[in-house]
């Protein structure tokens, strides 16, 4: 009997913890907001903020199927954009899919 009370117990308690985990991971989630958003003449620019006070510009070339990513370094003193990175799409799917 005292060990059935145990186990029962127990059960119970993993259950909270299970359920806890959950909630707590789900208000976590951390997601994307684009500032703005434009196409035209097979290029997509979009920006998003980078955290730091400026923005990230991402610049899809539908043409060459490249995905390049653009920063300011100092938005207070700097006026040039700098390549953060680039990344071939149909390479960066296909890694992804593996």
């Amino acid at each position: 009997m005292m060990k059935q009370q145990s186990t029962t117990a127990l059960w119970a308690s993993a259950f909270i913890i299970a359920a806890l985990i959950f909630v707590t991971a789900g208000r976590h989630t951390q997601k994307a907001h684009a500032d703005s958003a434009s196409s035209s003449s097979g290029f997509t620019l979009l920006t998003t903020p980078n955290g730091q006070g400026s923005d990230f510009l991402y610049l899809i070339d539908d043409e060459t199927s490249m995905l390049m990513v653009y920063n300011v370094n100092n938005p207070q003193i700097d006026t040039e954009l700098y390549l953060s990175a680039a990344w071939y799409l149909p390479s960066m799917f296909a890694k992804a899919l593996r």
